[in-house]
């Protein structure tokens, strides 16, 4: 095998020169450890017993999908060690998803660290402090759910004596435990191993889960109003993504929110972040859209679960509102690009439909699309996701809504004509 592809095969960065970068840190850092004779703390093989346990923490400071897929190993560890109290180092877009578990003792919240946007290089400041505070909790065990050069020094920096994660984005040096990396593997399995290499027992039924706490369930109640009282189905679209790459056309959720009202005769909330505002204003710009509420940057991500739990379907793409629709057991449609791998990244659950345009570029792992016209979303068509709505929405056993042609015929009004 050439040199370059067991980098690729053990290192899951997507340029080379990074690859080659943590080779070199990785090489140098085993090298040392043995040099000081520091070979028992690197090697991973011992059990850690539950009694020695006694505080765990739990890092999981990049994106909100990886936080909700995070949650299916939290029942395990407290199995394994049921004595622990578990604490989460989390960031200001996922401490909620940790606040909604009974597993969880208490949260640290980083508002400081590399996933931030538009503070770069601040996350200096944020890793200093935490190793300093960190220090001072003296937890007995740390796990590092991402796989991260910076989270493994950070454990070390704070002296946590048991540190588990993964190698493959170098660091493996500074762990006492590590999860074989395999490219591809779903993200659940993937955390599922991360427990087996500190003798934990994951099970089927340990799955991404999310409980919206029943202030927010009362808060959506109030809002839908009337406009719960309805067997109309109710669809949630999220407009929004967390990168440019990943996002549908404006036109297209256009098309696809007049089909669905014609044809399902559904009720549609649009819903995402602040930024996405101009993308839902976009999509009802001038016409008059009955049975649809906007309610872009207007949910918490707990109201945002609440609304889900009570929706008849979810609609997004590749980006954490789905994954919590399907975490709260929702029937969920995922538009993917050509960015990730549907296969790895996918929300787990029957209740899950995947759309991907197959492409010659996918994936590419890109924020943006280099290719013209971005073909992976540009060619997923609105008729092509109304027809996998139909199929979600009705069971073979119902009776889909009859076809409005009548309401069909009818253009929408636009503003002036209203």
């Amino acid at each position: 095998m050439k040199p370059s592809s067991m980098l690729a095969a053990r290192y899951r960065f997507v340029r080379p020169s990074r690859r080659l970068l943590f080779a070199v840190i990785d090489f140098v850092g085993w090298a040392c450890l043995r040099m000081f004779g520091r070979r028992r703390e690197a090697e991973s093989a011992r059990p850690i017993e539950p009694a020695v346990v006694r505080r765990i923490l739990l890092i999981q400071l990049d994106h909100l999908g990886d936080a909700v897929i995070t949650t299916s190993i939290l029942p395990a560890l407290k199995r394994r060690f049921p004595e622990a109290a578990l604490d989460v180092l989390a960031a200001p877009w996922n401490w909620a998803v940790f606040a909604a578990s009974r597993d969880v003792s208490r949260i640290h919240l980083s508002k400081y660290n590399r996933f931030r946007r538009g503070l770069p290089w601040l996350w200096f400041a944020g890793l200093a402090y935490w190793s300093v505070r960190l220090r001072r909790e003296r937890y007995d065990l740390a796990v590092d759910v991402r796989g991260d050069f910076v989270h493994a020094v950070l454990m070390r920096a704070a002296g946590i004596p048991r540190r588990v994660g993964w190698d493959c984005a170098g660091g493996g040096f500074l762990l006492t435990h590590r999860a074989a990396y395999e490219p591809g593997r779903t993200e659940l399995l993937s955390r599922h191993a991360l427990v087996c290499a500190v003798g934990g027992r994951p099970t089927a039924s340990d799955e991404p889960s999310f409980q919206p706490t029943s202030e927010a369930s009362r808060f959506i109640g109030h809002m839908l109003g009337d406009f719960r009282r309805s067997d109309r189905p109710l669809l949630v679209m999220h407009v929004g993504a967390g990168t440019q790459a990943k996002r549908w056309p404006t036109e297209h959720w256009r098309e696809l929110m007049g089909r669905v009202i014609l044809e399902q005769d559904a009720r549609v909330i649009l819903v995402g972040g602040e930024s996405d505002r101009a993308t839902s204003r976009e999509i009802t710009e001038d016409t008059y859209w009955p049975g649809v509420m906007d309610w872009t940057g207007r949910l918490s991500l707990d109201q945002l679960g609440a609304l889900v739990q009570r929706s008849s379907l979810f609609v997004g793409a590749d980006s954490g509102p789905a994954h919590l629709a399907a975490a709260v057991g929702t029937k969920t449609i995922v538009l993917f690009s050509g960015t990730n791998d549907a296969r790895q990244w996918r929300p787990a659950g029957d209740h899950v439909a995947v759309l991907q345009q197959a492409v010659a570029c996918s994936p590419c792992y890109r924020n943006h699309c280099r290719v013209p016209g971005h073909p992976c979303l540009r060619d997923l068509s609105p008729a092509r996701v109304a027809a996998q709505i139909q199929r979600s929405l009705w069971s073979s056993e119902a009776v889909p809504p009859p076809h409005f042609a009548a309401r069909a015929s009818q253009r929408p009004l636009r503003g002036d004509e209203r």
